[in-house]
């Protein structure tokens, strides 16, 4: 047992995720065999480099078309115009009616909106020679790829490969709501991740990002956003990680082993201090807990004798004899 300066701790377990909205799936807008694949899973891609497409030819064709029809249409558009002016100087010499006049008015009114909907043709056309590549929205890794080159996509929501950014990353974890009343956005945090292959653990340093004003309701904790850089690219989504958040310090704290903590009949914890050849057992209050050591504040000291295993089944009094 010590005494001494003791950082106040939250453990928080749980898995590391791209930061939200910079993991995504991405495929072509329109149906079509895939004609190009142009990356594979762990390719590191830049923000708008095109990543694969659907054959063009039947795009291709409905864009010709469009614009065939575009261009006839305004064709029509300009023999209305000059008719309608013809019409108009033969009325002003008396020489044509002016129903024929606002016949030919007219013609040119359909002709502009015949006109207009072929433009608007065009336009769909034309996008839709553009949505049969696909890009990368924001420069990160692909994750996952779904359909292989030559296999065919729908167009609607068939995902081709996953995109996710890795630098930085994010810890969602839950914590309980009296845990999550210590933590505040900023405080630091350590992230220790197991697997990695040139070391059985990896330690980075990030920041509480957020924590979630609302309780979840299906496991009654609250959930703790924790961001930690990695441009290294060591660590990777979907691994299990745990994060120690540094909530504060207590000056007067006292480290003891974890099993030494004894349940007390109020429900509290306490340690059995050994006295003069007897057992006391005296109340703490646990201000943090890893690692098999616990940092408590109470009664001790610090240099006091403790039970560190077993004293749960010694009441209050009971002689001991310390054997060192």
């Amino acid at each position: 047992m010590r005494q001494g300066p003791a950082a106040q701790a939250v453990t928080a377990t749980g898995v590391l995720a791209a930061p939200p909205g910079r993991d995504v799936k991405l495929g072509p807008l329109v149906p079509g065999r895939l004609a190009r694949l142009q990356v594979s899973e762990g390719d590191v891609v830049r923000a708008g480099q095109v990543l694969g497409e659907v054959e063009t030819g039947p795009v291709s064709d409905e864009y010709l078309q469009a614009e065939a029809t575009a261009q006839e249409a305004r064709a029509a558009t300009q023999a209305a115009e000059s008719k309608r002016a013809r019409s108009e100087v033969l009325l002003e010499h008396g020489v044509a009616a002016r129903e024929e006049v606002e016949q030919a008015r007219a013609a040119e009114v359909a002709a502009r909106a015949a006109e207009q909907r072929a433009r608007a043709a065009l336009d769909l056309a034309r996008r839709k020679v553009g949505y049969s590549e696909f890009k990368a929205p924001f420069a990160g890794v692909v994750t996952a790829v779904f359909i292989r080159q030559g296999e065919v996509v729908d167009g609607t929501s068939q995902p081709v490969v996953q995109v996710a950014e890795i630098d930085p990353l994010e810890l969602r974890a839950f914590v309980t709501p009296a845990q999550a009343a210590r933590i505040r956005s900023g405080m630091r945090a350590t992230l220790s991740v197991e697997g990695l292959p040139d070391a059985v653990s990896h330690e980075a340093t990030g920041e509480v990002l957020r924590v979630s004003p609302s309780i979840n309701a299906q496991n009654g904790n609250v959930l703790v956003r924790c961001r930690f850089p990695n441009p290294s690219a060591e660590l990777r989504i979907g691994s299990l990680g745990r994060a120690r958040i540094i909530t504060g310090e207590e000056s007067g704290a006292v480290t003891v082993p974890s099993t030494a903590l004894l349940p007390l009949e109020d429900g509290g914890l306490g340690v059995a201090e050994i006295e003069a050849g007897k057992v006391h057992l005296l109340p703490v209050t646990v201000l943090s807990e890893e690692e098999g050591q616990a940092v408590v504040t109470g009664p001790l000291k610090g240099g006091e004798s403790v039970i560190v295993e077993g004293g749960y089944s010694l009441p209050e009094g009971t002689e001991v004899e310390v054997v060192r």
